[in-house]
C-alpha cells in the first residue's frame, strides 16, 4: 500500500575519504555536480526531496528519511558504503547508482538495497513505485538507451549554491565517447555509444537555469563535447545569442578544426579541459588512445591560444611504455608551450576496463582499491618499466614543480599573456595545495 503523505527522499552525493578512512569535508568546493540534481529532476512531484552534497554538508541520519539515493563515483564509493550501512542500520532503504555501482554491482549490494545499473532515466520512477508497493528489486537496468530528447531540467537550486566558488551550472549535451581508451570506464558504462541531445532542448534548459538561478556560467560535463563536429558547431552557434560563458572537455585532435574553435570562442567558452594523457606516442598506443599525436600537440595548443581559449591538460603516468625520463620530459613540454594549467595522476584502470582485465590476468594489481581514496596518487599495479614508487614520486614531483612560484612566473608572467589573469587565481590555489601535498583535483 502506498503512503498517503509525501515520502521523504534524501539524495546524496557522497564525499571522498582520506587514507585513514575519514571523510573529506570542506566549507566550499570549486564546482557543483550534476547527478543528484538530475535525479531530482527525474523524481515525480509526489515525493518530498532533499539534496545533500556531503562534502559541504553533514547528514542527519535520524531526520525521518523514507528512502535514500546515492550516486557513486569510484573515489566516493567507500564513503557511499559507510553511509549506506548507517542508513540501513536505521531501517532506511538505500539505492545506489553511478559508475562504481554499475561496474561493481555485487559489491555495492552489500551496502545497498538496490542498484541502478547504467542510465537511470527509464528506471528511476518504476523503482520508486516498486518501493512504494513493497516490491523493490535488487537491480534495475533499462533495456534501452535514452534518445536524450526532452530530458528533465536538473534541480540545481536544491543545492547550497553559495558554497560553490565557480558559479558554473553543470549541463549535459551528450553522453558517452566515440573512442575506446583501454583505461577508461566511460565506453563500458555507456556500452560503447555516443549520443547527443537536441540542440533546442539544451538551449531551453540553459534559459530556464538562468531564470531559476541567475547564473550565466555553465560547465558542460560531457566526456567529449566535440565527438561529432557537426553537432558541436550547431550547438556553439545556438549558444552565441545567449551570451553565456562555459567550460567543457574535448580531445586535442578537435583543435584541427579551426572553424570549431572560432565558433566555440564566439559562443563564450572560457576553459577547455583536454585529456592528452601522455607526450609519448608509444605510451598512448599502449592504451589504445589512437586519436592523440604528441608531435602535433604544440601546434594544436597554440591554436587554442590564438582563439583566446584557456585550457588545462590531463596527464597519466605508469603507462606500459613510460620510463624514468617521462616526468622530466613532460615538465619540459609544459614549460615549452607555457601551459596555463595541468593535472597529473597515476593511471588507475577501473574494474571492467580492458586495461584492468589485462593487469589482473598478468597478476600485476597490487592495491585494488587505490582509486577509492582522495589525495594519494598511489600506483595500484606494477608498471612495465617503472616501480610503483617511481610513479608516485614522479606524479607528486610534477605537481609540485609545475605549481611552483618559479614555474607559474615563467608560464604566466614572462611575459604577461592572454591567460595570465585567468590562470593566476587557480595556479596560486594549486601552489598552496601542492606545498601541502594536496591533489589539485581535490578542490573540485
Amino acid at each position: 500500500m502506498r503512503m498517503k503523505t509525501k515520502p521523504r527522499i534524501l539524495l546524496v552525493q557522497p564525499t571522498t575519504v582520506h587514507l585513514d578512512g575519514t571523510p573529506h569535508k570542506t566549507r566550499w568546493r570549486l564546482i557543483m555536480g550534476l547527478m543528484i540534481p538530475y535525479i531530482a529532476g527525474l523524481t515525480p512531484e509526489d515525493f518530498d526531496l532533499t539534496l545533500c552534497d556531503e562534502r559541504l554538508e553533514d547528514i542527519d541520519f535520524d531526520a525521518g528519511w523514507d528512502l535514500v539515493g546515492m550516486t557513486t563515483t569510484i573515489g566516493a564509493s567507500l564513503r557511499a558504503y559507510q553511509l549506506g550501512d548507517e542508513f540501513r542500520k536505521r531501517g532506511i532503504p538505500v539505492v545506489m547508482g553511478g559508475f562504481h555501482a554499475t561496474l561493481q554491482t555485487e559489491q555495492a549490494l552489500k551496502h545497498a538495497d538496490a542498484v541502478v545499473q547504467g542510465e537511470a532515466d527509464y528506471v528511476w520512477e518504476p523503482l520508486l513505485r516498486d518501493w512504494q508497493d513493497g516490491k523493490l528489486k535488487q537491480v534495475y537496468r533499462s533495456d534501452k538507451l535514452h534518445d536524450l530528447k526532452n530530458l528533465p531540467r536538473p534541480r540545481h537550486e536544491l543545492l547550497p549554491l553559495n558554497r560553490y566558488l565557480f558559479k558554473a551550472v553543470p549541463v549535459q549535451a551528450s553522453r558517452g565517447c566515440p573512442y575506446r581508451c583501454a583505461f577508461c570506464e566511460i565506453p563500458v558504462f555507456y556500452t560503447g555509444t555516443y549520443r547527443t541531445r537536441p540542440v533546442g532542448d539544451i538551449v531551453e534548459e540553459i534559459k530556464e537555469v538562468i531564470k531559476v538561478t541567475g547564473f550565466r556560467r555553465f560547465q558542460f560535463i560531457d566526456d567529449q563535447i566535440t565527438g561529432k563536429h557537426r553537432f558541436a558547431r550547431e550547438l556553439f552557434k545556438a549558444l552565441k545569442p545567449l551570451k553565456i560563458r562555459f567550460s567543457c572537455l574535448w580531445t586535442v585532435n578537435s583543435n584541427h578544426d579551426e572553424d570549431l574553435l572560432r565558433l566555440a570562442a564566439e559562443a563564450g567558452v572560457f576553459h577547455v579541459n583536454i585529456g592528452v594523457e601522455s607526450i609519448s606516442q608509444e605510451s598512448l598506443l599502449s592504451m589504445n588512445k589512437i586519436q592523440n599525436h604528441p608531435a602535433e600537440y604544440k601546434k594544436l595548443l597554440k591554436r587554442l591560444e590564438h582563439y583566446g581559449i584557456y585550457y588545462s591538460l590531463n596527464f597519466l603516468f605508469g603507462l606500459e611504455e613510460d620510463r624514468a625520463d617521462i616526468f622530466d620530459a613532460t615538465l619540459r613540454f609544459l614549460h615549452d608551450v607555457k601551459a596555463p594549467e595541468a593535472f597529473f595522476n597515476t593511471v588507475t584502470p577501473r574494474k571492467g576496463t580492458p586495461m584492468r582485465a589485462q593487469l589482473e590476468a598478468e597478476d600485476r594489481v597490487l592495491i585494488p582499491d587505490a582509486d577509492m581514496f582522495t589525495n594519494n596518487f598511489r600506483c595500484m599495479f606494477i608498471p612495465k618499466n617503472l616501480t610503483p614508487q617511481q610513479v608516485e614520486e614522479g606524479v607528486w614531483r610534477c605537481t609540485q614543480e609545475f605549481y611552483s612560484l618559479k614555474s607559474i612566473a615563467k608560464r604566466l608572467l614572462m611575459p604577461p599573456r592572454k591567460f595570465t589573469l585567468q590562470g593566476l587565481t587557480e595556479n596560486m590555489l594549486f601552489y598552496w595545495g601542492a606545498k601541502r601535498r594536496i591533489d589539485p583535483v581535490d578542490y573540485y
